[in-house]
C-alpha cells in the first residue's frame, strides 16, 4: 500500500510542472501561427461535428459548427496569403448553401449542401497535390461523449 501511495504521489509531483507548462504555452505570442495542417485538422473535426448536428437537426449546434468552420477558413487565408491551397473562395458557395439550409431548417437541402461541401473539400485537395487527403460525409461519430440532438 505504501508503494502504491508512494508512486501516485511521484506521478502527480511529475505532472505538476507540465501542468504548469501547458498553460504558459497555450497564450499564443505576435509571432504565433498555427501550422495550416492543425486548421485543416481542426476543420476536419468540425465538418464531422457539422454532419451530424444537420443529420440530427439541431439546427443551434449546425449553425455554431458552420460558423466555426468559417473562421478556419479565415485563419487559413489570414495566416497564409500566398499560399494557394489557404484560398478558401471555393467554400464560400457550399457554406452558403449550408447557411441556407440551417436558416431554413431544411434536412434535405442540408445534406445535399454538405455533399457539395464535402466535395469542395476534395477539388481544393485535388488543385494543390494533395488530392490523398480526401474527404467523406461521415457515417460514424467519434463523439461518443457528444449528444448532437437537439435539446
Amino acid at each position: 500500500m505504501k508503494q502504491y501511495i508512494f508512486f501516485a504521489a511521484a506521478a502527480i509531483g511529475l505532472a505538476l510542472p507540465a501542468r504548469a507548462d501547458e498553460g504558459n504555452a497555450a497564450i499564443p505570442t505576435k509571432d504565433y501561427a498555427p501550422r495550416l495542417a492543425d486548421i485543416m485538422g481542426a476543420t476536419q473535426l468540425r465538418h464531422l461535428k457539422l454532419s451530424f448536428a444537420g443529420k440530427e437537426q439541431n439546427w443551434t449546434l449546425a449553425n455554431y459548427e458552420l460558423g466555426q468552420i468559417k473562421i478556419s477558413f479565415q485563419d487559413a487565408m489570414r495566416y497564409y496569403p500566398n499560399v494557394p491551397i489557404a484560398d478558401m473562395t471555393i467554400m464560400a458557395r457550399p457554406a452558403a448553401e449550408i447557411d441556407g439550409a440551417i436558416q431554413s431548417k431544411d434536412a434535405s437541402k442540408f445534406a445535399a449542401a454538405f455533399t457539395d461541401l464535402t466535395a469542395a473539400c476534395n477539388s481544393c485537395h485535388r488543385s494543390q497535390g494533395i488530392g490523398f487527403i480526401s474527404m467523406k460525409v461521415p457515417t460514424s461519430s467519434p463523439f461518443s461523449n457528444q449528444s448532437f440532438a437537439p435539446k
